[in-house]
């Protein structure tokens, strides 16, 4: 009888696919385990995530800015005394002396026109072109029209032509003229009433000069 019921039941095994009664109990709990194990890792899963969005939301939050706010500063409203106004720049004409008036170097009646050799005609005027002392006048004159009159001299002596240029350059200066340009000429003085010029030529006599001049009167 017993062995008829145990050749029954490994029939029905066979029919069922071969799993036993013990089969069926380690399945069970192998699934058992299987599903703790992957709900445990979904929760680990969940709660890490949570906790890394948490760590990033608190780094978004904390972190400073890598670029502080420029401060705007405001002027200062001062009151218009306290402005103080811009120094002038010193230029040239503020370090040297003015220069005197002008004024016209000779007056009405003009000379007479004539020309001399061996010396100056009457009404020539010596303080400005006049010879210098170690020369000999070897011509001079004058030429009056209206309101102007041109004066010439010619002379010559044993200075260098340097000295010569010299002593009129001090002459013209310290009456008050200007340097100036003139062709042809060593050296040139004028202002407003007055141009005169010296020319130099080296000899076989020496230094011959010449004083060319207009003046006038207004």
């Amino acid at each position: 009888m017993g062995t008829r019921q145990s050749a029954r039941a490994r029939a029905e095994s066979k029919e069922r696919g071969g799993v036993t009664p013990g089969m069926r109990w380690v399945i069970a709990a192998v699934a058992l385990v299987v599903a703790g194990g992957l709900g445990w890792a979904m929760t680990l899963g969940l709660t890490r995530s949570a906790d890394t969005a948490d760590v990033a939301d608190g780094a978004d939050g904390a972190a400073p800015s890598a670029t502080p706010a420029a401060q705007t500063v405001e002027p200062t409203p001062v009151d218009g005394s306290e402005v103080l106004p811009p120094q002038r720049a010193q230029t040239a004409s503020d370090r040297l002396p003015p220069l005197p008036q002008a004024t016209p170097r000779i007056t009405v009646p003009l000379p007479a026109s004539a020309a001399t050799s061996g010396g100056l005609v009457d009404g020539f005027p010596a303080e400005l072109a006049g010879p210098t002392p170690a020369s000999d006048v070897i011509d001079s004159s004058i030429a009056s029209d209206g309101s102007t009159a041109q004066v010439a001299l010619t002379a010559r002596t044993d200075e260098a032509p340097d000295s010569v240029i010299e002593t009129f350059r001090s002459r013209w200066t310290e009456a008050g003229l200007a340097p100036a340009t003139a062709s042809d000429a060593a050296l040139a003085f004028a202002d407003g009433y007055t141009a005169i010029s010296l020319a130099v030529s080296t000899t076989g006599t020496g230094t011959v000069y010449t004083v060319y001049a207009t003046l006038r009167t207004e």
